[in-house]
């Protein structure tokens, strides 16, 4: 497993003041992911209003209860507090005007918190879509090389399960924000009441949160053993449902049952670690505003503080705790997530990886050849070159085979020509066109492949003959598929060409998977075909029926075919012979074998078929 799309988390980013760095990969990936600017400034708006309406509404619950047990009298001493209740009652006149106010304010903030709920959901939701859709288009338009260097499983976990946490973080973020502005208000509104009463909540309130801050380290720490757990998870869910055949046919069931269980309880582990976490925070705030709450009672007498002040702010204190424990909650989720944050900003950002060149020139066909001069290409900077300096020709509108032993660098051509990949030294000519400087949509547009194992699609056959022209008509899939082989066992199947292919099609042979594959490649209607080992798997009879209709298709068309079944090669046009990465020798059939002894040996003798391959 590569550490490139998560990078390690530094010891300072460990350290209990370093929340913030949670926050800010929070806030660099919504700034890539883009996002509405008014969607923040909305919410904590609406937040604000509704704690503000929380605050005065407990107010005026408090004057209700001083005006009907006629306590308002009992604040005459206290100030600012005992002038704002006088005022009060003279401003409402009666109780029954108060408790108006009291039902209004309480509808208010119910209507404030479902219209925030509703905002709040949907830009979440639109957050994560946007993530999941980044995620995939970069997927599909990165390196080939970059998707090659990732686990599949690493891949599934950051697009179908780590991309769902950036709403939740966001929605932490902006719960963050809400619960730092109503502490405030309610701060202010014990201001007003008691200067000591408020002095003493703060400084309570600050050793609490220094006390949740120590849990913000270990946070960080779980979340990444959580993150680490789900993707071994991943990891053996993706070998038992792509390896369940092997598994089977091989009574190597208990073995990876156990590896699962092993994972399974890795995992019900880190979750637990975490949840353990979060219970602190509870009981640590209930403790803590019980200890402020009994000291602001104990020494309301030595603040001369009157009942009616002291009951308020009791109740103001109580209605505080909520908002300091989901603000501490908040932010230790966030710390929690930021390996997740982390991994996902890694796969979106743009800046370290490398793209397929798209080019400028247009390109419609193939009029004389496709060239390689001097190509130099490996998988790998610490890696052997795959190809040395090969350098052949590929004319255009003929039949071309690629000949040479497994590993002689034949597939590696392929992918060059597929654009997978780029050379790492020389170049690859279209008709005297450098091919990274043709438009790659149109180059990719005129041509066409099948291989020896064929990628297959949860679908119908139809959908996976499909890929290669979504916009092709059934009877031209039915056409290519009869041409292919195809129809000979599909329109046996209960369900015929809508049959389901199931997981990766392998309810179907080998064979069949091929038949498929070259249906495909038919279907395109190409100016270019790559044949790579694509008929390996079938009978004599059935390959060369198949061949006979690909020839047909392919007439005066370029066609490039890897086999290595020498009959097929004595028919081509052309023969390019590749050993240990180098171009042997290349021309007709019958130049090759007038100038190489051993190749017209080869080409002689079909038992000598394993020199080749």
């Amino acid at each position: 497993m590569t550490d490139e799309a998560i990078p390690e988390t530094t010891q300072d980013e460990r350290e209990p003041g370093a929340a913030r760095a949670s926050l800010n990969d929070l806030h660099r990936l919504l700034t890539m992911v883009g996002k509405p600017r008014w969607t923040t400034p909305t919410l904590i708006i609406l937040g604000l209003i509704s704690s503000l309406a929380e605050t005065v509404g407990i107010t005026l619950i408090l004057l209700f209860l001083y005006t009907a047990s006629g306590q308002v009298a009992a604040a005459e001493g206290d100030g600012l507090v005992g002038q704002i209740l006088r005022d009060a009652v003279n401003w409402f006149g009666s109780s029954t005007e108060l408790a108006l106010l009291i039902l209004v304010m309480i509808v208010a903030r119910g209507i404030l918190a479902l219209v925030y709920t509703r905002i709040s959901s949907a830009i979440g939701e639109q957050i994560s879509e946007a993530v999941r859709n980044r995620i995939h288009e970069q997927y599909l338009t990165v390196s080939y090389a970059f998707v090659q260097q990732h686990e599949q499983a690493e891949l599934m976990e950051v697009l179908g399960t780590e991309s769902w946490t950036i709403a939740s973080a966001y929605a932490a973020f902006t719960r963050l924000i809400i619960n730092s502005c109503s502490i405030l208000v309610f701060v202010l509104f014990l201001l007003g009441m008691s200067a000591p009463i408020t002095l003493t909540a703060i400084v309570g309130t600050l050793i609490i949160s220094t006390a949740m801050r120590f849990l913000s380290s270990p946070a960080r720490a779980h979340g990444g053993e959580a993150k680490a757990a789900h993707r071994s998870l991943g990891e053996n869910m993706l070998v038992t449902l792509q390896g369940m055949r092997t598994i089977r046919a091989y009574g190597q069931e208990q073995f990876h049952h156990e590896r699962f269980i092993q994972s399974s309880a890795a995992a019900r582990e880190s979750s637990l670690a975490m949840l353990r976490l979060s219970a602190w925070i509870p009981p640590l705030t209930e403790i803590g505003y019980l200890a402020i709450l009994c000291t602001i009672i104990a020494a309301a007498g030595w603040w001369q503080t009157s009942f009616a002040v002291t009951l308020g702010a009791v109740v103001l204190l109580y209605r505080l705790m909520p908002h300091v424990r989901e603000l501490e909650t908040n932010m230790l989720y966030i710390a929690q997530v930021q390996p997740q944050l982390r991994s996902v900003r890694a796969m979106i950002q743009d800046e370290d990886k490398e793209y397929p060149v798209d080019g400028t020139l247009p390109v419609k066909d193939i009029a004389d050849s496709i060239s390689f001069h001097d190509v130099d290409f490996a998988y790998g900077e610490d890696q052997h070159k795959v190809l040395d300096a090969v350098s052949f020709a590929i004319p255009a509108g003929k039949t071309t085979a690629l000949v040479g032993a497994s590993g002689a660098g034949k597939t590696t051509i392929v992918n060059l020509l597929l654009r997978l990949y780029a050379p790492v030294a020389g170049e690859i000519r279209v008709d005297g066109v450098r091919l990274n400087e043709c438009r790659r949509t149109e180059w990719l547009g005129m041509l066409s492949v099948a291989g020896q194992d064929v990628d297959l699609i949860e679908g119908t056959v139809v959908d996976n003959i499909r890929m290669a022209r979504e916009d092709a008509s059934e009877e031209d899939v039915i056409a290519a598929a009869r041409s292919a082989g195809v129809a000979e066992f599909v329109e046996n199947l209960p369900y015929g060409f809508e049959e389901w292919v199931g997981q990766e099609g392998l309810r179907f042979s080998g064979g069949q998977r091929q038949r498929i594959g070259l249906a495909r490649a038919i279907l395109r209607q190409p100016r270019f075909m790559i044949l790579d080992e694509a008929m390996s798997a079938l009978d004599r009879d059935l390959e060369n029926r198949i061949r006979h209709a690909i020839d047909s298709h392919m007439a005066g068309r370029t066609m490039v075919i890897i086999t290595h079944r020498l009959e097929t090669v004595r028919t081509v046009d052309h023969i390019v012979w590749i050993e240990d990465g180098k171009v042997r020798a290349s021309g007709p059939p019958a130049q090759l074998m007038a100038q190489s002894s051993r190749f017209a040996a080869m080409l002689g003798d079909p038992d000598s078929l394993e020199v080749i391959d």
